[in-house]
């Protein structure tokens, strides 16, 4: 099973960094909604959630207890949007690191908290339990990702860096 996750995680990691130019090869409406479309710290928050999603849907169906997997999975769909913003937010506000090759690192530990996070979770009871409220907040998190990239609001996470 560790393999699998492994195998996955790397599967995962190769497809966000397709899907960050994918847009600029193919724009249009379609390509728009899973790839960045601007160089801004939320649209790459995309790179994060479809591969992640693409990585846990064959470990889903494996899973011995599909609901307590469901919960840790959109557990660690959630969370890394959290940790990705506060990582890269801290880098770059407090320690002026910002560069393309500490970007992508962090990208690739973000996506490997994801999948630990599900790991370890994998059969817990209280993600069990939680399955149906995660399932909704991350659907609301989907959509608005989507909908932020069709109408952006004017604030700095959905800005292009300089």
């Amino acid at each position: 099973m560790k393999r699998r996750f492994v195998f996955w995680y790397l599967l995962s990691c190769a497809a966000g960094v397709g899907l960050h130019f994918l847009y600029g090869l193919w724009p249009n409406r379609l390509t728009m909604l899973f790839a960045p479309v601007q160089e801004s710290v939320w649209e790459h928050l995309k790179l994060l959630y479809w591969p992640f999603l693409l990585g846990m849907a064959p470990l889903l169906a494996d899973a011995g207890d599909r609901q307590a997997f469901l919960g840790a999975a959109l557990t660690g769909l959630l969370r890394m949007p959290a940790l990705l913003l506060s990582a890269y937010y801290v880098l770059s506000g407090a320690f002026g690191m910002e560069a393309t090759a500490v970007d992508i690192g962090l990208y690739f530990v973000v996506m490997a908290a994801g999948f630990y996070t599900v790991w370890r979770l994998r059969s817990a009871p209280a993600v069990r339990r939680c399955a149906g409220t995660l399932a909704m907040v991350a659907g609301l998190y989907g959509l608005m990702l989507v909908l932020f990239s069709l109408a952006a609001p004017q604030l700095p996470i959905f800005l292009p860096k300089i």
